[in-house]
């Protein structure tokens, strides 16, 4: 793919952007969340001061036990997707064949669970992602792969005003990768570009 350096900047500068105007507030805005989930609530400096005076820092977790309860409800709870037909013209055999091919997807992805580690993503962290897209790993035809994003790699516009992404102006979805990772999707002289 030829190197468009005009581009590259500009997509660099705007992923630059968002970064320091919100994504770099939510990612020490995470890992507080989880740290108190997991049990970690002691400001250090007060952990260094009991410390010093050799006194126990007790802590009590109450934000995992209300989660599990939450957590477990949203298991509890869980929703079926049935098709029915609506529209004129609709038949009731397209809507238990379209039901049919949705639970043939779910069953394959694991939806149940996805959709869980989404839930408790969006309750611990306040963020959850899910990637829906076409996967060709396995079939030429392709099928459909859902998978959790993890919310620290995903950088949303600051500015959007829903929840609906179709809304924001920008999201960039960051991941390490190695220059043999950049060869197999890209091509090999990119790979070797950005190796030097």
């Amino acid at each position: 793919m030829p190197v468009d350096y005009v581009i590259a900047d500009d997509v660099h500068t705007r992923y630059a952007w968002l970064r320091d105007n919100g994504h770099l507030d939510y990612v020490r805005k995470h890992a507080r969340c989880e740290d108190f989930f997991t049990g970690l609530q002691w400001d250090p400096n007060d952990m260094a001061l009991l410390r010093a005076n050799r006194r126990p820092a007790l802590t009590i977790n109450k934000v995992i036990s209300t989660l599990a309860n939450v957590l477990g409800e949203q298991i509890y709870n869980r929703t079926d997707i049935t098709f029915k037909p609506r529209n004129e013209g609709a038949t009731s055999e397209v809507a238990a064949a379209l039901t049919k091919v949705f639970m043939q997807i779910a069953q394959n992805n694991q939806l149940p669970w996805v959709r869980s580690e989404l839930f408790a993503d969006g309750v611990i962290r306040s963020r959850g992602f899910i990637d829906l897209r076409l996967d060709f790993t396995d079939s030429m035809i392709g099928e459909v792969s859902i998978d959790n994003l993890n919310s620290k790699n995903v950088v949303i516009d600051p500015d959007a005003e829903e929840y609906d992404p179709d809304s924001w102006n920008d999201l960039f979805i960051t991941k390490w990768v190695t220059a043999d990772d950049i060869a197999v999707l890209y091509n090999p002289d990119d790979a070797e570009l950005l190796d030097r």
